[in-house]
């Protein structure tokens, strides 16, 4: 310990080194991003965008808050310039699997079908329009932009429990203690209520699953379903909060894996998304969508985490109050590019060769946290200027 002082002064040289040579890198490396339009009318300014992705077959585009109108602006232009200039044909949001890749199944060019599942939070967003009406348009074009999602939360379907029962007279399937299991299924995705069964009733159900899974033989959208739909329940009947947030991300990964790996293998795909879920790397507890499929997909995966300086957001629900977004840290990423005088800018992390240190910046909340977030995002967005969503919640946007 007498040597700790010692210690000390020889790593703070190191540490303001390595500060200095990434303060350096941000002012080389960022770049500005024009504008948030969609229909801007010069796209070069994403090109280092597309030089930073190379090769990747899945584009990760996050947001710190679900009202973040600023970013949806953004994300559209960028979604837009991914599927005409860089062969993205695959939109895959944070929305019920099920419902979504389900809709694909049936017609992939419908697309009020798979709108109105996406969830309300983006719908009911008045600047969302763009990225919703572009979508449509490339489906009545010949090269479309098709829809899907990869969550595993399925509340309030009234359909699911007879689609369920088509699904299993259709193949043969057996279900032995049929209305024991219906009573559980129906209750799981009917509402989002506490739920009350005991181990007995929870066990019946598992167990109908795990037979279920093992019977049904094609490796197929309802394969998969019967996974996430176990991973549905076990998320239901977790206790614990930091526990379902897991289950639910191990899930998501799960279907994100299989879209990217056995639907669409030889296609592109544009993942719509939190930052959490994006995110990599945040400790042995927390498990995220993004470092799961990295397991999976290593280099395939290319993450743009988005973050903002000043400003406020706020969901698109009219009972949602919007809040002032907290200013960073004075020595913040945002504090950095600021300075550049941008008010969009794009930064990757992946290519910086020094040192990779901790440094400051407001990743996952609109809050500065100190992270090594080199092995949390390959890249970030800075928008200046955060605003909240235009709040339609009592008309779909897209007719």
């Amino acid at each position: 310990m007498k040597h700790l002082p010692f210690l000390l002064l020889l790593l703070c040289p190191l540490q303001l080194m390595a500060q200095k040579e990434f303060k350096s890198y941000i002012n080389t490396n960022t770049t500005e991003l024009k504008s948030i339009d969609l229909n801007y009318e010069n796209d070069d300014d994403l090109t280092p965008i597309k030089n930073a992705i190379g090769e990747a077959q899945v584009v990760m585009l996050g947001e710190q808050d679900h009202g973040d109108a600023a970013t949806f602006l953004m994300k559209a232009r960028l979604v837009k310039y991914l599927h005409e200039e860089c062969g993205f044909d695959i939109i895959a949001f944070e929305s019920n699997f099920y419902d979504l890749q389900g809709a694909f199944e049936k017609d992939s060019l419908n697309f009020q079908d798979a709108y109105e599942d996406i969830f309300p939070i983006w719908t009911k967003c008045g600047e969302c329009e763009p990225i919703f009406s572009y979508i449509k348009e490339t489906q009545q074009s010949e090269n479309p932009l098709f829809i899907t999602g990869f969550d595993m939360q399925n509340y309030f379907n009234e359909e699911y429990s007879p689609n369920f029962k088509q699904f299993i007279s259709e193949n043969n399937l057996k279900i032995q203690e049929e209305e024991k299991f219906f009573e559980v299924l129906d209750t799981l995705t009917k509402n989002n209520n506490p739920t009350t069964f005991n181990e007995e009733e929870w066990n019946t159900f598992f167990t109908t699953i795990e037979k279920l899974q093992n019977t049904y033989t094609k490796d197929n959208f309802w394969k998969q379903e019967l996974h996430n739909l176990k991973g549905f329940a076990e998320m239901r009947k977790s206790t614990k909060f930091d526990n379902t947030l897991n289950i639910r991300d191990t899930y998501m990964a799960d279907n994100l894996i299989w879209l990217a790996e056995k639907r669409f293998p030889n296609k592109k795909i544009i993942v719509w998304a939190h930052n959490f879920h994006i995110a990599r790397g945040l400790g042995p507890k927390k498990v995220s969508l993004g470092n799961e499929a990295y397991k999976s997909l290593g280099d395939k995966m290319y993450s743009i985490a988005f973050t903002s300086l000043e400003g406020s957001t706020g969901w698109a629900f009219k009972t949602s109050e919007n809040y002032k977004v907290m200013p960073p840290h004075k020595i913040a990423l945002e504090r950095r590019i600021e300075d550049l005088g941008y008010e969009q800018a794009f930064l990757d992390l992946k290519s910086f060769n020094g040192k990779r240190t901790k440094f400051t910046m407001k990743g996952l909340k609109h809050w500065s946290e100190k992270r090594n977030w080199f092995n949390i995002f390959d890249s970030v967005i800075y928008i200046k200027t955060m605003f909240p969503c235009t709040k339609e919640e009592e008309v779909m946007l897209i007719n």
